[in-house]
């Protein structure tokens, strides 16, 4: 069962609560918590990817799993595996624009909690009071030492700027209809009795009209307390006083409200590139949004992040080669065997084995005899490797 992003905010927020809430403080916790969003969804499924090492051998290229395997794919450090790295990673690099990854000992890779830089036009950058930690390394890096990661041009919070100044009137006028809607607006009549000081009194020596005022609505904020803050509650009110109602409360239900954290949701999810219904947590087996984010939204990220370890852990003469880091995205969709059946088949008969093809289901390979053999069909042979059929003779 697929269940909304929304329908679990919305089914689990107390919306009586609301009146008493800011139009400022839900404006600003409904932006973070969609900014938050679509930040977990890109940093979970960049972690979900393969960090694969490409490497050429008497001319043939093939997957290594090596120490450089190891660091990217299992373990980056001693402190955290590389699910929780990569996640990491990507989170900082959305909420700071840039991220900086500096090399420890033994192939250890260390995300920087803080840093600072120096730039220059013609030498390498300079990275210094680097953070890891909370341990000030007392280390100089270069741009060719560490891994540099900016989005500095398109940083969410720059982006989100002005969607906050365009949505801020938009929140705050549904927050104040809602209150204004379902609020209730009494006339308290106190009569020409002056037996009360405060109430309709004469000022006494040294009292002001404003002082007499200030004492009146003190006692009415005061006697009537229970009755805005209890179901059920009973008002003693003496000779002459009256109490009327201005028009009932509408009791007016959230749904303006949430049309417009819904609007609000929506647009953050176009301005960081996620499909609506990615988004939203409304995508089915059949749907093409992921693929489409994939497609139009995480590859940009992925070609980020390779092209910059392949700068900086790969040679330029090997990278020439054929050597790269290639991150495999095809673990990010969910496929089922069964429905794939017959593109299987066909790509099986288009060379590849048996265990690369249970590769891409995450199966263990198997050491059957043929299990990494390669098979063509003739129908996709070269077309001097092609023989037999009949030979219309000429009459």
């Amino acid at each position: 069962m697929v269940i909304s992003f929304l329908d679990f905010l919305f089914n689990n927020v107390n919306y009586v609560e609301l009146e008493a809430i800011t139009g400022d403080i839900v404006k600003l916790r409904i932006n973070e918590l969609a900014i938050q969003r679509g930040i977990t969804l890109y940093a979970n499924v960049i972690s979900k990817c393969e960090f694969k090492r490409v490497k050429v051998d008497r001319g043939k290229r093939d997957f290594v799993k090596n120490d450089l395997y190891y660091t990217l794919n299992v373990r980056p450090n001693q402190n955290i595996n590389a699910t929780q790295f990569w996640n990491e990673a990507i989170t900082k690099l959305f909420k700071d624009g840039e991220v900086l990854i500096v090399p420890g000992y033994k192939n250890e890779l260390f995300i920087a909690e803080t840093f600072r830089k120096t730039i220059y036009a013609y030498q390498p950058w300079k990275f210094y009071d680097v953070m890891i930690n909370e341990l000030n390394t007392n280390k100089t890096y270069y741009m060719g030492d560490v891994i540099y990661l900016t989005i500095e041009n398109m940083t969410i919070n720059e982006m989100m700027k002005t969607f906050y100044k365009e949505m801020g009137n938009i929140m705050d006028a549904a927050v104040n209809h809602f209150k204004q809607s379902n609020g209730r607006k009494l006339v308290f009549r106190t009569g020409a009795s002056i037996s009360r000081v405060g109430i309709g009194a004469i000022p006494t020596e040294g009292e002001t009209e404003d002082d007499v005022k200030t004492k009146a609505q003190a006692y009415v904020d005061k006697i009537f307390q229970k009755v805005f803050s209890s179901p059920n509650a009973i008002v003693p009110l003496q000779s002459n006083e009256e109490l009327e109602e201005l028009g009932k409360a509408t009791g007016q239900s959230a749904e303006d409200l949430i049309k417009t954290m819904t609007a609000t949701m929506e647009s953050v999810a176009i301005g960081m590139n996620i499909p609506i219904d990615v988004f939203m947590g409304k995508t089915t087996e059949k749907s093409n949004a992921m693929n489409d984010w994939i497609t139009t939204g995480v590859e940009v990220f992925l070609e980020l992040i390779a092209d910059e370890l392949n700068a900086k852990l790969i040679k330029k003469e090997s990278y020439l080669k054929g050597d790269q880091i290639f991150i495999d995205a095809t673990k990010i969709n969910h496929r089922d065997i069964l429905d794939s059946a017959v593109a299987l088949e066909k790509l099986y008969g288009i060379g590849f084995s048996h265990n690369e093809i249970r590769e891409l289901f995450n199966m263990l390979p198997v050491s059957d005899k043929g299990a990494d053999e390669r098979h063509w069909s003739k129908n996709y042979a070269a077309e001097d490797e092609l023989k037999g059929g009949e030979v219309s003779e000429e009459i």
